[in-house]
């Protein structure tokens, strides 16, 4: 194992899923900003307005995993993981994760209709981004609808409640609401006017730690028709947010690869005593421990990856263990590669620090490591 990674042998994708990697790579690589380069977007812009949001559209990469019947590919959740890796090495800050994976595959798990068919065509082709209202005030990632409570008023309903840190809910045009009804939860799709308002709707965005924006947002009376309810989600959000943790793991798989990289070679380029700093023992087990932690992490994702999607319970289970286990090795290998740095790995000048403030938000998207171990051990033993 350690000569295949010292000494770049083949990795183990198939051909498809390297030529989809080495697309993907190329254009990040050419087009894409470094972290230190950027200008932050507003909190309040429209994700799908991003030049780069309709790079990937052209490119495929939105509908890749979306339903060949609404525009897709129809590609499996490994591709996805492929994509979301080196969406990890570059930093890439548009809400693929987001919107294109736990959007797109909670509309693809609903009831067919309509709304669901126009929606899944629009993240396809670029020109919709919409964004899920999960977390309550009183959860984080607890899958129940909390917050927003949907009542029946005539011929439409009625929207009360609050949800909390909504990625890009700001200026996102389309919120999916998930809505505790009865004893039910509902999903429903609110679209905002040509001015970006909502009536009933008090939106409150703010750049996050990752530097993506994140909404607080008030629904006091917001009416909505009939044709806005998609229909009971209990099941289809946690498949979906399922399959969006794993891909997230991929993610932070190519936030700490990258980080170890650059950790190695400042290591050997740093030098000290008149020796490079990877000549001294303490350094080299540091590095071999950063790796080891990587490979453990990779390995329980790449194996969640490649579960059986009929085993929904095989699959949440793989989820949460990779969850945890990225967790875990995300904040060792962000530790350690700071330390390593020095004081430079403290400012924003170097990238290092970009990466572990995306890999503390990763951490704690559908779930932090202590939430995962917990339901890791309810489904083993269910």
């Amino acid at each position: 194992m350690i000569a295949k990674l010292g000494l770049g042998l083949p990795d183990d994708y198939n051909d498809d899923e390297r030529a989809l990697d080495d697309a993907v790579g190329r254009y990040l690589q050419r087009e894409y900003p470094v972290p230190a380069g950027r200008t932050p977007p507003p909190a309040d812009a429209d994700p799908a307005a991003s030049l780069h949001w309709r790079a990937f559209a052209e490119m495929g990469l939105l509908g890749l995993g979306l339903p060949g019947s609404s525009g897709g590919m129809d590609a499996g959740l490994t591709d996805l993981c492929v994509v979301m890796q080196q969406f990890g090495r570059h930093l890439v800050t548009e809400p693929y994760d987001v919107s294109a994976l736990l959007c797109g595959q909670l509309l693809a798990l609903m009831p067919d209709g309509a709304a669901v068919q126009r929606m899944l065509a629009g993240i396809a082709q670029g020109a919709a981004a919409p964004v899920l209202a999960l977390a309550g005030p009183q959860s984080d990632w607890l899958l129940d609808g909390d917050g927003v409570v949907a009542e029946r008023q005539g011929d439409g309903w009625i929207l009360n409640g609050v949800k909390r840190r909504v990625p890009f809910g700001a200026g996102a045009r389309q919120l999916l609401v998930a809505a505790r009804e009865g004893r039910d939860v509902a999903l429903f799709l609110i679209e905002a006017g040509d001015r970006g308002v909502i009536p009933g709707v008090t939106r409150q965005g703010a750049v996050g730690v990752d530097g993506r924006s994140y909404a607080d947002i008030v629904f006091s009376a917001c009416r909505v028709s009939e044709d806005a309810r998609l229909g009971v989600a209990g099941a289809a959000l946690e498949q979906a947010a399922d399959m969006t943790r794993i891909a997230l793991c991929a993610e932070a798989l190519g936030a700490m690869q990258a980080l170890f990289d650059a950790t190695r070679d400042y290591a050997d380029a740093r030098r000290q005593f008149g020796r490079a700093l990877s000549g001294f023992q303490a350094v080299q087990h540091r590095l071999v421990d950063m790796l080891l932690a990587l490979e453990q992490a990779r390995s329980l994702t790449w194996t969640a990856a490649r579960a059986d999607p009929a085993d929904t319970r095989l699959r949440g289970r793989l989820a949460s263990a990779a969850k945890a286990r990225c967790g875990e090795a995300a904040r060792y290998i962000s530790q350690q590669s700071i330390q390593l740095h020095g004081g430079m790995g403290m400012t924003d000048e170097l990238p290092v620090g970009h990466y572990v403030k995306r890999l503390l938000a990763i951490e704690y998207s559908l779930g932090d490591t202590r939430y995962h171990l917990n339901r890791y051990q309810r489904l083993a033993q269910a």
